[in-house]
């Protein structure tokens, strides 16, 4: 694997000092630059072509947020921040991870983990299909689903309801059969009736999510079982 460039964006050194301490521990980590300024940092990621940045939130001059939003879809992102109430939107930005500081080695190690997990993943994702051919109950017929137009998937039994941005598709399969088939870094299960597509989450609130969709924003409950995991994928948990 090839050494990952990282960019260390923060307003206060010493949360600079220790990223940096910890990223030297890394044997496949490459520091390129540091810097307290938000606005030189964002130039640098693309002169110094990034390929991680660890971002803090709420600094003066623009916030890690607003940096996101800008950076290019290549670059990959973990916020360091210490206020957790973040986590939703910096999730909304595609982060791989949101460490909460102060931030333990042990803590920013699962992190990278995840940035390693993600670049093997992807380099094998670039041959798989990105869409479903399911079964209807009209015999013989069969229906393409591209991932991206899923908002949540709905169980009936024996069957799903695929309710995507402009229809709904009934298919013969299971919940169980599509969380075996689903990509886990696009789709999560909620409840022993849903599934729901990851970047659809606007916000989490007693016992539900709320799902962003073209129809409205939508409720659906999160059962007890799923919520860990659930947690876990939107690292809300540290």
């Amino acid at each position: 694997m090839n050494s990952i460039k990282c960019i260390i964006i923060d307003d206060e050194q010493h949360a600079i000092d220790v990223l940096e301490h910890y990223i030297l521990k890394q044997h496949d980590l490459q520091l390129v630059g540091t810097f307290t300024n938000p606005l030189e940092g964002l130039k640098s990621v693309k002169k110094l072509q990034a390929d991680l940045v660890f971002l803090d939130i709420q600094m003066d001059e623009m916030s890690g947020l607003e940096i996101a939003s800008l950076l290019q879809d290549n670059v990959k992102i973990i916020f360091s921040t210490a206020f957790p109430q973040y986590a939703v939107e910096g999730f909304e930005l595609d982060a791989v991870d949101y460490l909460v500081k102060p931030v333990s080695f042990e803590r920013f190690s699962k992190a990278i983990e995840k940035v390693r997990k993600f670049q093997t993943n992807l380099s094998s994702a670039e041959n798989s299909p990105n869409y479903l051919l399911v079964k209807t109950e009209q015999k013989g017929k069969l229906i393409k689903i591209n991932f991206e137009e899923i908002d949540y998937i709905e169980s009936l039994g024996n069957y799903v309801t695929f309710h995507c941005a402009d229809r709904n598709v009934t298919a013969y399969a299971t919940l169980r059969d599509l969380e075996n088939y689903l990509p886990d870094h696009l789709f999560i299960r909620i409840h022993k009736s849903h599934i729901v597509q990851l970047q659809k989450i606007s916000a989490i609130e007693n016992g539900f999510i709320q799902l962003r969709t073209q129809k409205g924003i939508l409720k659906l409950s999160i059962g007890n079982i799923y919520k860990e995991e659930l947690m876990h994928k939107l690292n809300l948990f540290q």
